[in-house]
């Protein structure tokens, strides 16, 4: 999911959000959307929805360069309020129910629409206490490391068991592959890796695909959300199992996290030890934080040259990888984020394991939809019609699988499959269950990114080499950033 920062003026914000007086509007509610990445989709199935409905809808989808919450924050302050619009998770749910702007999808008596709410899984409700439920969700996501098959297969011969042996190896196992293939990518000859107690070999040379590998990840070092936000959320697992539960946590749970913070940091350095670039091996440093070089657009190419043999993104990438290369979207799956946990790090009390966080991807709402409480009844009705036809009708549900590539949060995975690879690959973990949550979706709202992930990109990526002291002085950091928010 790509972040982008506002550089819209006032003018022209005023131009997007002013509209005519209700009654010659031309249109019965506004859908506000905060995925820009699906607009021309977005646009098109709203058409769709007004004429099937007659139900006349404005729509919105933010674009390259506006930031969503100041952009939403602008029409809510207008006169011409959206009737739907998006809230991504916990942090940004207190702002709009503390402004009465909600709809506690609960209260809601239209039959069709009370039956489409309580059907929302317990695990995917936008919530606090675990009783009110606040939005519909877009859609489910999952990330971890991106692999295309058959580059892998160029230096294994047989890829899908070695992916199948990576998914179930230890951390120890894990390190020791990332080692190996750095080794290998350097000069390339028969080597041995043991992965789920089994031995695999390596090729004694290089082929097509490979001969263009200079490192083994490619990372997003100008991007302070994908370590902030993402990698650090596979750490909290180990303490909390989903947003309402870390949203609630007090100060000695926060410290209790502390352990894993360290395995996040000490995961985090071998990741970004071992470093792809454009033109050869890179190394943390200004030039690895520096958007010209290593922002998100630059990874993504140096993934799609076949210059990294991993990328940690979500199957919301697909996308941007098959504008690069097409041919090579068609061969990717996700491998788990492996951290150096031992089971006294595991401390959120439901019998999880280290074995299980290890093997396992997160998978989340990233948005979800909710109706402003602010909005006439009549407006409301509207947008639970317009709630129901996405997420129930065959035709909104096309929109949602085919033209937007999402996996529906409805979605039964034993039956549910979808047009690109990593889509498919997040449906066959969820039908494992090898699945994690995104509980940093409920820690204080800076913290992740804004305050962790500044930091490490500040400090640490552009710092060579890390010590034990390091991940101590993260994990410490981490913890008492949380508190000071929280507090």
């Amino acid at each position: 999911m790509k972040k982008t920062v506002l550089c819209l003026g006032l003018s022209a914000l005023f131009l997007v959000f002013s509209g005519c007086g209700k009654k010659d509007r031309g249109y019965d509610i506004y859908v506000y959307n905060s995925k820009g990445e699906n607009a021309a989709q977005f646009k098109a199935m709203c058409q769709a929805f007004s004429a099937e409905t007659g139900i006349r809808v404005k729509d919105f989808s933010i674009g390259s360069g506006m930031d969503h919450m100041e952009t939403l924050q602008t029409a809510m302050n207008s006169g011409d309020k959206p009737v739907i619009f998006s809230i991504q998770g916990i942090k940004e749910l207190i702002e709009w129910r503390q402004g009465g702007f909600v709809v506690d999808l609960n209260t809601v008596t239209d039959p069709e629409f009370a039956k489409l709410a309580s059907e929302i899984a317990p695990s995917l409700r936008l919530t606090t206490d675990g009783k009110a439920s606040y939005g519909v969700p877009y859609n489910v996501e999952g990330y971890g490391y991106i692999v295309d098959r058959r580059l892998l297969g160029e230096i294994f011969s047989d890829a899908d068991e070695v992916i199948a042996a990576i998914k179930t190896a230890s951390y120890a196992e894990w390190e020791a592959l990332v080692e190996i293939l750095d080794d290998w990518i350097r000069r390339p000859r028969a080597l041995t890796v043991t992965l789920s107690g089994k031995a695999y070999n390596t090729s004694a040379f290089r082929d097509e695909l490979s001969s263009n590998l200079n490192g083994v990840f490619a990372v997003m070092g100008a991007e302070k959300w994908t370590y902030g936000d993402h990698f650090i959320n596979v750490a909290l697992n180990a303490v909390f199992s989903s947003p309402g539960d870390a949203y609630s946590a007090d100060d000695a749970r926060v410290r209790s996290a502390r352990p894993a913070f360290i395995d996040y940091a000490q995961a985090l350095d071998l990741k970004t030890s071992y470093l792809a670039g454009k033109n050869g091996p890179a190394k943390r440093g200004q030039d690895f934080v520096s958007s010209a070089n290593f922002g998100y657009d630059q990874t993504v190419q140096i993934f799609a040259d076949n210059k990294a043999l991993f990328f940690k993104q979500g199957n919301w990438a697909y996308g941007n990888i098959a504008g690069v290369n097409s041919v090579q979207a068609e061969r990717l799956t996700f491998i788990p984020v492996k951290m150096p946990y031992k089971p006294a790090d595991i401390v959120r009390g439901d019998g999880m394991t280290v074995e299980r966080l290890n093997r396992s991807i997160p998978v989340f709402v990233p948005n979800y939809y909710a109706v402003n409480a602010l909005s006439s009844d009549e407006e409301k009705a509207s947008a639970y019609k317009f709630l129901i036809w996405l997420n129930t009708s065959p035709a909104g549900q096309k929109f949602l699988i085919e033209d937007f590539a999402f996996i529906p949060y409805n979605a039964d995975p034993a039956t549910t499959t979808v047009p690109n690879s990593l889509g498919n690959s997040i449906i066959d973990y969820m039908k494992s269950g090898d699945i994690i949550a995104a509980p940093y979706h409920g820690a204080p709202g800076p913290w992740s990114g804004d305050v962790v992930g500044l930091r490490l990109m500040e400090s640490y990526m552009t710092k060579e080499q890390w010590t034990q002291a390091d991940y101590e002085a993260i994990a410490d950091y981490a913890v008492e950033e949380w508190i000071r928010l929280k507090n």
